[in-house]
């Protein structure tokens, strides 16, 4: 266990040792100044900035047209819903009607004569 920890620390002081190394070579042999340096990182940032705000933005207008697709057809099955019960409003009180008629032409045949 202690030699695995040994192992470990060894790594993370090679990696450590080796980006200071990599940090002070690349300002000793940079092709410009300090401040054209920071000049070009800083505007390759800001560059890869606005391309991620312009593909969120597209991705954000994507989801809202989704968005209003899903709305659209939201709305279109609540008329859908409200027609169909509409029309099952009318089928039962037209099947009511039609039982009434029954029972009372029913009722009208089935009396005893009198004589």
């Amino acid at each position: 266990m202690e030699h695995q920890d040994n192992y470990y620390k060894g790594l993370f002081y090679g990696a450590l040792l080796g980006a200071a190394a990599g940090t002070v070579m690349g300002l000793l042999f940079a092709p410009q100044k300090g401040r054209e340096t920071q000049q070009i990182i800083s505007g390759k940032f800001r560059h890869a900035l606005g391309r991620a705000s312009d593909r969120a933005s597209e991705f954000y207008d994507e989801a809202e047209e989704g968005n209003s697709l899903t709305n659209e057809a939201l709305e279109r099955s609540n008329e859908i819903i409200e027609n169909a019960k509409d029309e099952a409003r009318k089928i039962l009180a037209d099947a009511n009607s039609i039982l009434r008629e029954i029972k009372t032409h029913a009722k009208g045949t089935t009396k005893p004569e009198e004589n």
